[in-house]
């Protein structure tokens, strides 16, 4: 990372605790809805409060023609920064779960790298969560088999997010060779707060994932609840009705067959 963009991350972290240690956010701050994409041209910052002992994410959408950055504070504290480039999403995930960071108020800051153009910033802050069932047969008789599961990012929003209880060696499948380029299984160490807000470069990095029969094989490495987190690397469409996006099939590894991915074929049929 370059000097002069770790200088401007600096500032803009610093600005965030000016803001946070004051009594009231500061109304130059834009409040955040959730579940809803802004669009702005302008570097600025956005507050928005957690309510939800849950995983959360907030994420910044860079325009073709522009690279933003992201930081993101909460409680007094700096806690992170993203800065992925021209066309990337930046995404910074929080673990409120029991044990790890309490729900409360934070601050997303904005700012402007290089170019210009308008960019897209989401936070999703829900409760939302993944049940992998159990394994019942092999292979896999397409999309309405009762044993998938799904992860799934809608055409209007740039980021979802999934809360997922995994155990330590607990390994599932999702569908296509590249989804660990936009498809992270985030995780936190209890006791090591440094891994309770994880941004896009650290998902990447801690996450276990192999490509394997043509799929995507993610092991868990704690056990605890894990956030399933899903970028696009594109810009939100407006809403459609019926609703379109993309999707992940999901299933549990069989132990009996650990090498062999009964969604490589999805939405067709694997024997």
């Amino acid at each position: 990372m370059s000097p002069r963009r770790l200088a401007a991350l600096a500032a803009a972290a610093a600005t965030g605790l000016l803001v946070l240690a004051a009594p009231g956010i500061a109304a130059a701050s834009v409040y955040l809805s959730n579940d809803s994409v802004t669009l702005s041209a302008t570097p600025q910052s956005y507050h928005y409060s957690t309510t939800d002992t849950y995983w959360s994410v907030v994420a910044l959408q860079s325009p073709g023609s522009g690279d933003f950055d992201l930081a993101l504070s909460g409680g007094g504290t700096a806690l992170g920064t993203s800065t992925q480039g021209t066309g990337r999403t930046d995404f910074i995930a929080v673990n409120s779960n029991s044990g790890f960071r309490p729900v409360g108020r934070y601050l997303a800051t904005v700012t402007a790298y290089s170019g210009s153009g308008t960019y897209s910033v989401e936070r999703q802050t829900g409760a939302s969560t993944i049940v992998l069932p159990a394994v019942t047969h092999p292979g896999s008789t397409g999309a309405s088999d009762p044993d998938l599961a799904f992860a799934v990012l809608a055409d209007h929003d740039i980021v979802s997010i999934a809360d997922i209880w995994l155990t330590s060696g607990q390994a599932f499948w999702a569908t296509t060779p590249t989804a660990a380029q936009h498809l992270y299984l985030v995780s936190s160490t209890a006791g090591t707060p440094s891994t309770y807000v994880r941004n896009r470069t650290a998902a990447a990095s801690g996450q276990s994932a192999a490509v394997v029969d043509g799929c995507t094989k993610y092991t868990a490495t704690v056990t605890g609840w894990h956030a399933l987190v899903f970028v696009g690397d594109r810009e939100p469409e407006l809403p459609q009705v019926p609703e379109d996006g993309i999707a992940h099939a999901l299933k549990l590894v069989d132990p009996a067959t650990p090498n062999t991915c009964p969604v490589r074929n999805f939405p067709a049929a694997t024997p």
